[in-house]
C-alpha cells in the first residue's frame, strides 16, 4: 500500500480481513492523510478540515459504523453560505438566489438565462471550460454574481481556464426558471432547483465524538491485528518502484522526518515537488519491500515519477500537466462552548473559504467543555502569502475576521495551529481530459499495479467515495481477474481505480 490515507487504509482494512499480507508506507508520522486528527498543545484534537461519515453505498457506510461501533452518532446536515450579505442554506437553492436579487437584477438574469437557453436550441456551441458551461446553463448575471468570483477564490484559477467537466462534476445545477418565478411569488412553497449529478446532496451525517481520524486510527489497528506479518509503516517515503516488464517487483522507500513544527501540525507531501517538499533534506538509506502487488493512493503524478523510465516520455509529460490546489486549515481553540449556527459556513468575502466547528457535527470529546474548535479552510498555491505565514499570523487573520461576523471575541483564541498540504484537491484545467486518458492507457499495462482515490486517480471525491474506492481496489486483486478485464471498457469518467 502506497499512502496510509482514508483510500488505502480501507483497501488495506479488507485486503487484511480476508486473509492477505499487508504492508503500508505512509511518508507522515500519523495515518488518515485528510481524514485525520492531530492533537494541539493542550491535547485539543484538529481535523484536517470537517470530514464527517457519509455513504450512499451501503457496504462503505456498514463498514464505519462497525468500525466506530461504540460511538458514531448520526446528525441532520446544517451547512451555510452567506451570499449578498445573507446566510442561506448551501448548496444555494432557487429560492434562496431569489430572495438576494432585486426585480431589475432578477429581469437582467432571466433575460440572459432566455438568449442562452434559445442559444443552445438555434446554434449550439462546444463547451470548452467551466465558464462555458455555466454561462450556457444559468446566463451571465449569475455567472458574474456568484460562481465566477467564487470558483476563482477557491480553485486560484478563473472558470475560463477550467474544464468544462469541472462545472458538471462539482456545481449544482440551478434552474433560473424557478429563480424568477420564485422572486416573483410570495409566501408559496419553497421550490428546490438544485440538482447535483456526481456528489448527491447528503441529509445526514456521522462524526465520531473524538474526531475523524478515529477511523482511520482503528483500520490501521486492524490491518496490524489481521495477520501478525502485516506491517504499518509511517514516516516512510516511497523512493521509486522497481518494474520488470509490465509488473511491479518491488518498492523502495526511506524514513523521513515528521513535518510538524512551531503550530504546524502536519505537511502532506509527495516528496516530489519543487517547492514546499518537507522531505527535501532527507537522508536516510533507502530500503527494499519485494512485493507481488501494490495498491496506491499517492497522488498520480507522483506515481509516475516513481515509475521512473517503466512509463513513456508521453506519461510523464501528461502527469507534469496535471496541478493539485494547496490547501491550510487554520485550527482555532476558542475560549467558549460553541460558536457557530451551522456545522460549516461558506464565505466569499473571507480569507478562508468554509468555516467549520468539529463540535457541531458530533466531535464532542475534541476539546474541554467549556472551548470549541472552529476549522478554517484556505485553498492556497504552495509558497504564497498564505502558505508562507505562521500559524499565529493565520490565527489572528481568522480571529479577527470572525469577530467581525459576530462568532467570537479576539480575546477568545486560546491556541492556533495549521495543517498544510500540497495536493488539496485536484485542479481540472482545459485539456486535463487528454493527460488522463494518456496515463490510464499507460496504467493497464500494470496488472499487478493499481490506483485510486481523489489524488491516486486525480478526481475530486468525498471520503465516503475514496474509501468505496479503495474496497474496490481490494476486490479487484482479491477476484483475479486482469486489469483489462475488469476495466478496460469502462470510461474514466466510471472508474473507481485505474
Amino acid at each position: 500500500m502506497l499512502g496510509g490515507g482514508i483510500c488505502g487504509l480501507a483497501a488495506g482494512f479488507s485486503l487484511a480481513e480476508h486473509g492477505e499480507q499487508v504492508t503500508l508506507l505512509e511518508a507522515q508520522h500519523f495515518l488518515g492523510g485528510l481524514a485525520t486528527t492531530l492533537r494541539g498543545e493542550t491535547g485539543a484534537g484538529f481535523d484536517f478540515g470537517p470530514h464527517a461519515y457519509h455513504a450512499r453505498n451501503q457496504r462503505v457506510l456498514d463498514m464505519f459504523k462497525e468500525i466506530a461501533s461504540d460511538g458514531f452518532p448520526a446528525r441532520g446536515k446544517n451547512v451555510r453560505i452567506k451570499f449578498r450579505g445573507k446566510y442561506y442554506k448551501y448548496p444555494l437553492e432557487a429560492l434562496d438566489i431569489a430572495k438576494s436579487m432585486s426585480p431589475l437584477l432578477a429581469a437582467r438574469a432571466f433575460a440572459d438565462y432566455t438568449v442562452e437557453s434559445l442559444r443552445r436550441r438555434i446554434r449550439p456551441r462546444q463547451l470548452v471550460s467551466a465558464e462555458d458551461w455555466v454561462v450556457q446553463a444559468m446566463g451571465r448575471t449569475l455567472y458574474s454574481l456568484f460562481f465566477g468570483p467564487y470558483t476563482t477564490k477557491v480553485w486560484g484559477v478563473p472558470p475560463a481556464n477550467l474544464a468544462a467537466s469541472f462545472a458538471q462534476h462539482r456545481i449544482p445545477h440551478i434552474s433560473l426558471a424557478k429563480v424568477v418565478v420564485s422572486s416573483l411569488r410570495k409566501g408559496r412553497a419553497k421550490i428546490t432547483g438544485t440538482e447535483h449529478r456526481y456528489a448527491p446532496l447528503v441529509v445526514e451525517l456521522f462524526y465520531p465524538p473524538r474526531g475523524a481520524g478515529l477511523i482511520s486510527q482503528r483500520m490501521a489497528e486492524r490491518i496490524k491485528k489481521a495477520n501478525s506479518g502485516n506491517e504499518v509503516c509511517t514516516g516512510a517515503l516511497a523512493t521509486a518502484i522497481e518494474v520488470d516488464g509490465d509488473r511491479v517487483v518491488a518498492v523502495r522507500y526511506r524514513e523521513v522526518p515528521r513535518t510538524e513544527q512551531d503550530g504546524q501540525l502536519a505537511l502532506l507531501a509527495t516528496g516530489t515537488e519543487e517547492k514546499g517538499n518537507p522531505f527535501v533534506a532527507a537522508r536516510s538509506q533507502e530500503q527494499r519491500i519485494a512485493c507481488d502487488r501494490v495498491v496506491n493512493s499517492i497522488p498520480l503524478p507522483a506515481l509516475v515519477d516513481l515509475l521512473g523510465d517503466a512509463v513513456s516520455d508521453e506519461a510523464k509529460a501528461a502527469a507534469r500537466f496535471l496541478r493539485f490546489r494547496a490547501l491550510t486549515i487554520v485550527g482555532l481553540r476558542v475560549k467558549r462552548p460553541q460558536a457557530l449556527p451551522a456545522q460549516s459556513i461558506y464565505f466569499t468575502n473571507k480569507t478562508f473559504n468554509r468555516l467549520s466547528e468539529t463540535r457541531n457535527y458530533g466531535g464532542s470529546e475534541v476539546c474541554a467543555p467549556d472551548e470549541t474548535i472552529l476549522l478554517c479552510d484556505i485553498t492556497c498555491d504552495v509558497g504564497d502569502r498564505i502558505w508562507n505565514a505562521s500559524a499565529d499570523e493565520l490565527g489572528r487573520i481568522c480571529a479577527a475576521e470572525l469577530a467581525e461576523e459576530g462568532f467570537m471575541k479576539e480575546s477568545e483564541l486560546a491556541e492556533s495551529v495549521v495543517l498544510r498540504s500540497t495536493f488539496g484537491y485536484p485542479v481540472y484545467m482545459v485539456g486535463y481530459e487528454r493527460a488522463i486518458d494518456t496515463l490510464m492507457k499507460e496504467l493497464l499495462r500494470f496488472d499487478n499495479l493499481v490506483t485510486g482515490g481523489r489524488q491516486g486517480l486525480y478526481k475530486y471525491v468525498d471520503m465516503d467515495i475514496a474509501s468505496e474506492m479503495g474496497l474496490a481496489m481490494a476486490d479487484h486483486f482479491l477476484s483475479g481477474k486482469r486489469k483489462a478485464e475488469a476495466i478496460g471498457n469502462i470510461p474514466y469518467e466510471d472508474r473507481v481505480f485505474a
